[in-house]
């Protein structure tokens, strides 16, 4: 009768996993049931959920108490709401209780302490509150408490009385816990596992804590910590994991500015020396913990240490010699610091996937070295930040290579100085299955020599090859052998001291991206065969002494956005071809030699880029470029370029998406306006992109049949959109927009504040429909969605229509609303808060379209209100992930279509543009560069 009413309390249960549990069969062999052999008394219910496919909706009931023999009661990452009743507190034989990963919420009953058999209490990820009960930490034969990612307050409380000697873990992370850490932690003295990271603990570190001999993992960090580090944790010979703060962005971009996580904890002084050189120490990461004085010398051969990062403290003098015997490092960072002196020889560069010494006073040469050769065990490695959430020992960098990982070794901003050595990846890492990319950081410091014939050694056995070594002093001319270097996607030499012609052979590096060398002393002419390089989009040959003409084959780099020439002795005239180039940005040539017309370009932008050409034609107004034939509406132009940025905000991440749609306002209005508007008969017409010629206000009401419902193809919030022919085989969408939603349209265009009758929208006609429709066609599941702003060609190509533009109309000036900006279910986690976007936003937002795409399913789904409100797609895919059911968010038809790496790897990529963290989210360019690796 008991399991009945547990059923009862069951209000969903979409995999009928409990329809066998009927009066008329033996309740021993129901679903999730477990009966003792000979009493036939229940002893355990364990609900599981199966890749979240199993999952249960509703309550424990008060009568769960009367199954007085139960000795585990395991119902984790379903969809259980409310409190936990009293009664689970009689039972007085449980000794396992898992309820994780639901949604339960309020306090945990005081009598919980009555459990004492109970060695297992896991109730993380869900959403109590209040104070930790005063006697749960260290009464009875409890091993194991996770009450991390809760919303526990208060302070620790310990169980004194009964010296706490059969807990083994402890997991307090992400609460809300803001006293300190209490000094009885240390009679627990069988703890291993001691995670109080992410709360607003205070004062200091326990001395206490070295009495717990067992502690193998210890983070403290992202708290309010202050004082010394205790040298009592030497007494900790079995300490694996030391975190004594964290950051989000633990890999650096080359330019110092490598971490932007908050971090509270502030320590007095250093890490005494026995702390890190612990026999079983294994990672070591505390960046940003106000940490100083000298490292350690006297390292000794069993140093185990995997990671060390101690970047952005202040440590100073020497990286000792003694570190080269950690022969196990693969993640070194002492970037930011204060440290001086020559690199030591013995360390093994080669076999880290992490090295940065970046940002400190550095000297001396660095050593070569070669070819290198790794232990196969440091092979275990790949990239996850989340690397604290462990008990196996993870490093930071994950468990494993990922299909696309990436090695940096950052010497950037120190003061070497000598010849380029010839540096080297270790070969275990090339052998693996996926080749890495190899990120080489020379910049800002004071190497001279000329560039080497051979600088990397096995550079053509990687995916790809960057080097950038920026502002040293490298001289001479750059060798043919740089056309070896197949693999090669970003060079940068700016600022050196180069001289000589550049090779012709930079044409056989079909992979470039990036070709930076201005600020040297090249001469000669551009070599013809740079237009051979497809993948290039940015050239800069600024402030050289190049002479001869401008190649017209250059813009057969089809791909070409920026062009830097300024400032060298080129004459001729500028190809005209360079107005084809569709991604084309600038084109600076100013302060040359150059006759001739100026290209007309299709975003000319600034005139200042060809000044100083004493014999080229007078630039032609910026703003006229687009609209040649009105004077007046050119100069609205610099005013579009202004609103096109904020429209770039909004929809960014539209580059994936093919933007390429005509987007203008038509107005009709009786008052005067402003002489910037031009005068169409009483009609107003902005363009936010090029108008052909045959647009015109009166074409649109002719075709549209003066909005007759016979060309209606949809409605909207915002109002109603028609089919028009504009022209034989010219069709456009015309959104009629309904003025008396946009509340704000002042805010639209500042000079056309007094738009009262109506606007059009007209785009490009897409007969592919609307993408919304696409999925939910290709579902399985019935689910009702409403019109999408992202719309298909006929041949599934995607293009963005009017997305967030309503939203933009609405949003006043000071920002001063109380309701977010943007489609809920797409926003950024950080604009809810701050009512700022970027361009890390849209990525999130992009990402979430990624997830609806692979699964189906829309950001709120209704499906997902089983795991309580607020819960989205992106809280369902990391679920999904936590769970290894990563094979269930996709569609069926997709999932079997496959390939299968393929499609794990867009998950993944889908789920890096989701993170929470700006610094750890990607730039929509990377982005691309991953979708594009995906495509076969």
């Amino acid at each position: 009768m008991t399991l009945l009413d547990f059923k009862k309390s069951i209000s969903q249960d979409p995999s009928s996993l409990l329809a066998g549990w009927t009066p008329n069969t033996s309740y021993c062999s129901w679903y999730g049931v477990t009966c003792d052999e000979f009493s036939r008394r229940v002893v355990a219910l364990n609900f599981t959920s199966g890749c979240l496919t199993s999952f249960l909706v509703g309550t424990l009931p008060d009568s769960i108490g009367d199954l007085g023999e139960l000795r585990a009661l395991v119902i984790p990452h379903n969809a259980f709401f409310g409190e936990i009743p009293v009664s689970v507190c009689k039972l007085q034989f449980l000794e396992v209780l898992e309820l994780q990963g639901n949604n339960l919420s309020r306090r945990i009953p005081d009598q919980i302490s009555n459990l004492r058999s109970l060695g297992v209490h896991n109730l993380s990820f869900n959403s109590f509150n209040g104070n930790i009960p005063a006697i749960l930490i260290g009464y009875g034969k409890l091993q194991v408490i996770d009450l991390s990612n809760n919303q526990f307050t208060g302070e620790i409380k310990v169980d004194s009385s009964s010296k706490c000697l059969f807990l083994r873990h402890l997991k307090l992370s992400n609460n809300l816990l803001n006293k300190s850490i209490p000094k009885e932690i240390g009679q627990c003295k069988n703890l291993r596992t001691l995670l109080l990271d992410g709360n607003f603990l205070q004062g200091r570190i326990p001395a206490e804590i070295g009495q717990i001999s067992e502690l193998r993992i210890l983070d403290v960090s992202t708290n309010s910590l202050t004082k010394k580090i205790p040298e009592e944790l030497v007494y900790c010979r079995k300490l694996s994991v030391l975190a004594l703060t964290n950051s989000s962005n633990f890999v650096g971009n080359g330019n110092g500015d490598n971490d932007s996580g908050l971090e509270f904890n502030a320590f007095d002084r250093g890490i005494p020396y026995e702390v890190l050189m612990l026999p079983s120490l294994q990672i070591l990461w505390a960046p940003r913990g106000n940490l100083g004085g000298l490292l350690p010398s006297n390292w000794s051969d069993s140093c185990s240490l995997r990671v060390l990062h101690l970047g952005f403290n202040s440590f100073n003098g020497v990286v000792p010699n003694g570190l080269g015997i950690c022969k196990n490092l693969t993640f070194f960072d002492l970037s930011s610091n204060y440290l001086v002196g020559y690199l030591p020889m013995q360390l093994q560069v080669p076999c880290m996937l992490y090295f940065n010494v970046s940002q400190n006073n550095m000297s001396g040469v660095i050593p070569s070295f070669g070819k290198g050769s790794c232990d196969n065990s440091m092979l275990s490695v790949g990239q996850d930040p989340n690397f604290l959430d462990v008990e196996d020992m993870r490093n930071p960098l994950g468990s494993k290579m990922e299909e696309d990982f990436v090695i940096i070794h950052d010497y950037s901003w120190n003061k070497f100085s000598g010849l380029l050595p010839l540096f080297s990846v270790g070969n275990e890492f090339l052998g693996t299955e996926n080749k890495p990319t190899y990120r080489l950081l020379l910049n800002n410091n004071m190497f001279n020599g000329s560039f080497p014939d051979e600088l990397v050694s096995n550079c053509n056995d990687l995916l790809r090859f960057m080097i950038h070594s920026a502002y040293n002093q490298i001289g001479g001319s750059l060798p043919p052998s740089i056309g070896n270097l197949k693999m090669l996607q970003c060079f940068d030499l700016r600022g050196n001291k180069l001289s000589g012609t550049l090779p012709n052979q930079l044409g056989n590096l079909r992979l470039l991206k990036l070709i930076l060398l201005g600020s040297n002393n090249v001469a000669g002419g551009i070599p013809s065969e740079l237009g051979q390089l497809t993948s290039l989009t940015v050239l800069d040959l600024s402030h050289n002494a190049l002479t001869r003409s401008i190649p017209a084959s250059l813009t057969n780099a089809k791909n070409l956005e920026i062009v830097l020439l300024n400032n060298n002795g080129l004459f001729g005239e500028i190809p005209s071809s360079f107005s084809t180039l569709s991604n084309f940005t600038v084109l600076d040539v100013s302060f040359n030699h150059l006759a001739g017309r100026i290209p007309q370009l299709q975003r000319l932008t600034d005139c200042d880029w060809f000044r100083g050409n004493n014999f080229l034609d007078q630039c032609p107004d910026p703003s006229s470029n687009l609209l040649p034939n009105s004077n007046e509406d050119g100069k609205l132009q610099s005013h579009r370029n202004k609103k096109s940025f904020i429209f770039a905000l909004v929809i960014s991440a539209s580059v994936v998406l093919c933007i390429s749609l005509v987007l203008v306002v038509v107005s009709i209005h009786g008052r005067k306006k402003s002489s910037r508007l031009s005068n169409l008969g009483g009609k107003v017409m902005v363009t936010f992109a090029d108008a052909p010629t045959e647009l015109s206000y009166d074409s649109v009401v002719r075709a549209t049949g003066n909005f007759s419902i016979r060309n209606l193809i949809g409605t909207g919030g915002s109002g109603s959109t028609y089919k028009a022919e504009l022209a034989p085989g010219y069709l456009v969408a015309v959104k009629r927009l309904s003025l008396g939603r946009f509340q704000g349209i002042q805010q639209f265009d500042a000079e056309i504040r007094t738009l009262e009758a109506e606007m059009f929208l007209i785009y490009n006609y897409l007969s592919g429909g609307n993408l919304e429709t696409f999925i939910h066609e290709r579902s399985s599941k019935n689910v009702q969605w409403s019109p999408s702003n992202i719309l298909l060609d006929e041949e599934l190509n995607a293009y963005l229509s009017d997305f967030g533009l309503a939203r933009l109309l609405e949003v006043s000036q000071t920002h001063a609303t109380t309701d977010v900006a943007g489609t809920f279910g797409y926003v950024a986690p950080e604009y809810a808060t701050t009512r700022r976007v970027s361009d890390k936003s849209d990525v999130y937002s992009f990402g979430v379209i990624m997830l609806e795409l692979m699964s189906g399913r829309k950001s709120l789904d209704p499906s997902f209100s089983e795991y309580g409100n607020g819960f989205n797609i992106v809280a369902w895919a990391k679920l999904l992930i936590k769970e290894r059911c990563s094979s269930e968010l996709f569609s069926v038809e997709l999932w079997e279509a496959g390939p299968k790496d393929h499609l794990l790897g867009m998950l993944k990529l889908a789920l890096t543009c989701t993170v929470e963290s700006l610094s750890v989210r990607p730039s929509m360019k990377r982005v691309l560069e991953k979708l594009k690796l995906f495509k076969s």
